[in-house]
């Protein structure tokens, strides 16, 4: 087996690793979306209930001082009522007024958080029927990744053990030519030499559909060396069907060849 053949059956494993785990990353991905946005949607939970509490604390404090005034306001009436002096009932008068005054101040201030406090459990409401929607998306998208994962997990395995003994029959310096595609990513790590006209010779990069030198295609059919393409240096290989056709052709013309020798001897 050719140094290409081994890298090919090393690819096609790959190839159909990558087919099988596409739609786990894929599950995985939407998880991902799922858990952030779940993320976000608690975070602005928590501050509008954060908001939300501090908000009905302070309001709280506020009634309360505003009804202690209301206590003290009282007081100063029976003590008014029971003033000796005229002197005496004013200073009374003048501390009413002042304390109805500092309580109207509270009391506007209470009636204007209310609405803000409306406001903020009307959030609080529809942040947590965001959430809810987004927890069931949540689970559903565990349970989809889960079946997934379990669906593909036996062929999965089967298929790593396949790699692992097409990998370790691969030389090292075709390995790291091969892996080095891999890691940048492209899709194409190997790409099929495709035929476009045989008798001219014509032949092109199944990736970028660049034209192939007719020496590159010759080392494949004759060594099946590691053979990239110039423009996007993928690794070309040939399929066996065009391999044994063209080795069929080269053949038929040999034989062909030898019938006009041995004629032209006679």
């Amino acid at each position: 087996m050719t140094v290409t053949a081994k890298l090919l059956r090393l690819y096609l494993v790959d190839k159909q690793l990558r087919g099988l785990t596409s739609r786990l990353q894929a599950a995985e991905k939407y998880l991902a979306d799922q858990d952030r946005l779940l993320k976000e949607l608690d975070t602005r939970h928590s501050s509008i209930a954060s908001q939300l509490r501090l908000l009905e604390a302070t309001n709280k404090n506020d009634e309360n001082e505003a009804a202690s005034i209301e206590a003290r306001v009282e007081t100063l009436r029976e003590r008014m009522n029971n003033a000796k002096t005229s002197k005496e009932h004013a200073a009374f008068l003048a501390e009413v007024g002042t304390q109805k005054d500092a309580k109207k101040i509270i009391e506007d201030r209470v009636l204007e958080s209310m609405g803000k406090v409306e406001t903020l459990r009307k959030d609080l409401a529809e942040a947590d029927a965001k959430r809810g929607e987004r927890q069931t998306l949540h689970k559903d998208a565990i349970k989809d990744r889960d079946a997934r994962a379990a669906e593909i997990k036996d062929r999965v395995a089967e298929l790593e053990k396949e790699r692992e003994v097409a990998k370790k029959d691969v030389p090292s310096s075709a390995l790291s030519v091969y892996e080095a595609r891999v890691r940048m990513g492209h899709e194409d790590v190997m790409a099929p030499v495709e035929e476009q006209d045989r008798r001219n010779l014509e032949y092109t990069c199944g990736s970028c559909y660049t034209h192939l030198p007719i020496e590159q295609v010759s080392i494949l059919l004759k060594r099946g060396d590691v053979t990239r393409c110039t423009t996007c240096q993928a690794i070309l290989y040939m399929a066996q069907e065009l391999k044994a056709d063209i080795d069929a052709g080269h053949e038929k013309k040999a034989k062909q060849s030898a019938k006009k020798a041995a004629a032209a001897k006679e």
